[in-house]
């Protein structure tokens, strides 16, 4: 889930509420710390070119493509809340989705390293490539150059991708008998990959393509409503 859509703010009011605080020099230390991160999976040799080229190309894509055909940004528009912020259901989801779709991939993948699992580490290094590129290029989406529909279609994009590559890791995991780390590996890297695709389906499918992109639309096309007015 991204973090800027917790921030941006689940109810729209009918008044466009104040966007939140800005904090940049936050945002670019977390960017520079999931840059690192892909760096490293890269270097390592742990994702293939097809992650790297799905990066590159959906950036190009996305910011440079569609933000100026089909979401131009309009000066008129108002940046609203797309979710309750103060909602503790969705900032306990939020957390979830922090520590099973990014710490524990971390840890198994660092274990995996450390134990010479090399199989199971090149099947987890998808997934944590392509969640690293999303939250490195979230940001910039939701920043103030574009329209807010770019900044869901970022998220949407990722997912969507990444599906395909936990699709795999759970085939990896599940097609082992025996690992590096015994029983105690073996059975966590089924249940991370497993609990992984059932949360991002559902992040996917049940929030972001029926709620968050719909709604990041109508505030987009109200700006035309308002230069009416």
């Amino acid at each position: 889930m991204p973090e800027e859509i917790r921030e941006h703010g689940g109810h729209t009011d009918p008044k466009p509420s104040a966007p939140p605080p800005k904090r940049g020099l936050i945002s670019r230390k977390r960017q520079l710390v999931f840059l690192s991160l892909m760096i490293l999976l890269a270097a390592k040799g742990l994702v293939g070119i097809g992650e790297v080229a799905f990066v590159i190309l959906s950036y190009i894509y996305l910011y440079e493509f569609i933000s100026r055909f089909a979401f131009p940004r309009k000066q008129n528009e108002q940046k609203r809340r797309l979710s309750n912020p103060k909602n503790k259901l969705f900032q306990a989801y939020f957390l979830a989705t922090a520590i099973i779709g990014l710490l524990f991939p971390i840890c198994y993948i660092g274990d995996g390293l450390y134990r010479g699992d090399i199989h199971g580490v090149r099947a987890a290094a998808p997934h944590l490539f392509l969640l690293s590129g999303q939250a490195f290029t979230e940001p910039i989406g939701f920043s103030d150059r574009f329209a807010t529909p770019i900044g869901i279609l970022g998220p949407v994009f990722y997912n969507a991708r990444r599906i395909f590559a936990l699709l795999d890791w759970v085939k990896a995991e599940f097609s082992d008998t025996q690992r590096p780390g015994g029983p105690v590996r073996l059975y966590g890297g089924r249940a991370i990959a497993s609990v992984n695709t059932v949360m991002w389906f559902y992040n996917l499918f049940g929030l972001l393509l029926p709620v968050f992109l719909p709604r990041s639309c109508e505030i987009y096309f109200s700006a035309d409503d308002n230069k009416v007015d």
